[in-house]
């Protein structure tokens, strides 16, 4: 299954584990006010706060409870040694680096909860309140339903470096054959065909050769879940599934239902120089043109031509928002994805320029579309592509870069893991190993002229680096020999051995028309200050005047009004894009292209 991701970096190391084991506690004092329910506050770490739940529940024999950390991928973790008093409350997370355990004093009337997190030595203050639990829709849930059989909705979620990808499997039987389907919910790929089930006593086996993957796991003895593991070529990853009460209905307001008030057609268009064909769909107004128009590029990943990531759909959003605002919109499938043709893994960031270069000879043969006013919007990568693509040819009227790149790309790779695994909490020495092996790595991709050498050099790197670790560092920090090898296999690929050598403020030098560029100071991914402002000290470097630059100081990287930044966040949030940012960016096109 291929992974669209947004970010432009070797998976973060974090600082705490997954676990699936269930371990219910004895409460050590029964006549103590039970502080069973759910609870919501925060960490506070050196530069950073982490989001935290936690559902304590009190039977007749035991307390027990689940803790949530969003920003580190944490969902229903289950604690252990939970201590209740009439003051106090205490518990621990096992199987995590460090013996995390958090005790606290309770206040007021009972709703409330201040205390210390200790870990590896170092302490660090928490603050909880007693709330009313709020269900997330499609959020994957702590506890399956227990039942008989497999037929039903299961829901897991595979952990890929920080992001969440959130599987939902539709099983049936009948007359004793099993059959189903699978999505990806954060990939919007849909009821993929399972070609294979197999169940022998307690023992599961489903697999689906259409992308090459299979589920192997053991089903509980309640039947609410089945654990085991993800295989897909070299890598294995957990992975537990439960049942569900229901399949999910997924909230995402903001995507536009048809019909629409405006034109669409699906469209193909040529890059005859690398003869492939580019898939997409263009959108344009129903009033009479010739009207401005934009190419949506997309970020970093095989991307479809909705930009689609964890359950949203922000080039489908952008698009219709535009469109209704009078700007057509031509946005597509990336080379060798969807339905455009071509060779993904082969392809460089000079080679998706010339996939851009194609879309605008193409709206050149359009006549709804003003010749004279054609810009483009680069998201993330894309905002590296559009100023290469406005630099090669005279058509591009104005761009406009979300989340764009104004630094080397060495230094916003390092800045991105180390904001990353801030927010997730990770150690200062982590940060710091982290940082010294990424270095060394990207030292050697740059060096190297012989991939095969190139291969073997960071296999050592890395056998080094880890040569002191046990095997649950290794679990936790994502440092098993098929995690490694696709790291390997990423960093050595022709576009980020390519995308290492980039430095994006020659290129930005040399661009004369205007650019708007925003970004959000929750991104995490292209840290928002230093971007810009070297965006804005490179164009005016070259002599360009016309430059629009605005952060918003609560969005993320995908522009959605967040708590943390945390790419883990990207899924729970309802917000495609911020309406705020949307209005800016349109209202900026049309003053530019004289519509006002």
């Amino acid at each position: 299954m291929k992974t669209p991701l947004k970010l432009l970096a070797i998976p973060t190391l974090i600082a705490l584990a997954i676990s699936t084991t269930p371990s219910p506690i004895s409460a050590a004092d029964r006549s103590a006010p039970s502080p069973a329910g759910h609870w919501e506050g925060s960490i506070t770490l050196p530069g950073t706060t982490l989001q935290m739940r936690l559902d304590l529940e009190d039977t007749d024999a035991e307390l027990s409870g689940t803790i949530d950390i969003p920003a580190q991928g944490m969902r229903g973790y289950q604690l252990v040694d939970v201590q209740a008093s009439p003051e106090h409350l205490s518990f621990a997370l096992p199987n995590i680096p460090g013996d995390p355990k958090f005790h606290g004093s309770l206040f007021g009337d009972g709703n409330s909860i201040k205390g210390k997190l200790s870990q590896s030595g170092q302490s660090f203050d928490f603050e909880i309140k007693r709330k009313e639990k709020q269900k997330i829709e499609g959020e994957t849930p702590s506890h399956g339903i227990p039942g008989e059989g497999i037929a039903g909705a299961w829901q897991g979620s595979l952990r890929p470096g920080a992001f969440e990808l959130r599987l939902l499997f539709k099983l049936s039987t009948e007359n004793g054959t099993h059959s189903g389907t699978l999505s990806s919910i954060d990939q919007n790929a849909h009821d993929i065909p399972i070609s294979h089930i197999e169940i022998n006593e307690s023992t599961l086996l489903i697999q689906i050769e259409k992308i090459g993957t299979r589920f192997e796991g053991s089903l509980s003895e309640d039947g609410s879940k089945v654990t085991g593991n993800w295989i897909q070529g070299n890598s294995k990853m957990p992975l537990t599934i439960l049942r569900l009460e229901k399949e999910p209905e997924l909230a995402r307001p903001q995507e536009p239902k048809k019909p629409y008030p405006y034109n669409e057609e699906e469209i193909t268009f040529e890059n005859a120089a690398a003869s492939i064909t580019l898939s997409g769909t263009f959108t344009f107004p129903s009033s009479p043109g010739p009207h401005p128009t934009v190419v949506l590029i997309s970020g970093s990943g095989p991307q479809d031509r909705d930009e689609s990531i964890m359950g949203h759909r922000p080039f489908l959003v952008l698009a219709d928002h535009l469109t209704r605002s009078g700007i057509a919109v031509l946005r597509y499938d990336d080379r060798g994805y969807n339905k455009s043709t071509g060779d993904f893994k082969t392809a460089t960031t000079s080679d998706f320029t010339t996939d851009t270069l194609s879309a605008l000879a193409y709206l050149k043969t359009r006549s709804e579309v003003d010749t004279q006013q054609i810009g483009l919007i680069g998201h993330s990568e894309g905002g590296l592509i559009a100023p290469q693509a406005a630099v090669a040819t005279e058509d591009v009227s104005f761009i406009v870069l979300l989340a764009g790149v104004g630094v080397p790309m060495k230094e916003l790779l390092t800045r991105q893991s180390q904001d990353m695994m801030r927010l997730a909490g990770a150690s200062e020495e982590m940060r710091s190993f982290q940082a010294g092996l990424q270095k060394r790595i990207f030292d050697t991709v740059t060096n190297s002229t012989d991939h095969h050498d190139l291969e073997s050099q960071i296999k050592e790197l890395f056998a080094e680096a880890t040569s002191g670790f046990t095997q649950e560092e290794r679990d936790t920090f994502g440092l098993n020999p098929g995690q490694i090898d696709n790291q390997i296999q990423m960093v050595t690929t022709p576009w980020f051995r390519q995308l290492l050598s980039i430095d994006p403020r020659p290129t930005l030098q040399k661009v004369e028309c205007p650019v708007l560029a925003i970004n959000g100071a929750k991104d995490v991914q292209v840290a928002s200050g230093e971007n810009l402002a070297a965006i804005d000290s490179a164009l005016k470097s070259g002599g360009n005047t016309n430059i629009t630059t605005k952060e918003f100081p609560n969005l993320n990287h995908l522009f959605q009004t967040a708590e943390s930044g945390a790419t883990s966040e990207y899924g729970t949030i309802e917000e495609t894009f911020n309406p705020k940012a949307l209005t800016v960016v349109s209202h900026w096109i049309r003053k530019t292209t004289g519509l006002e």
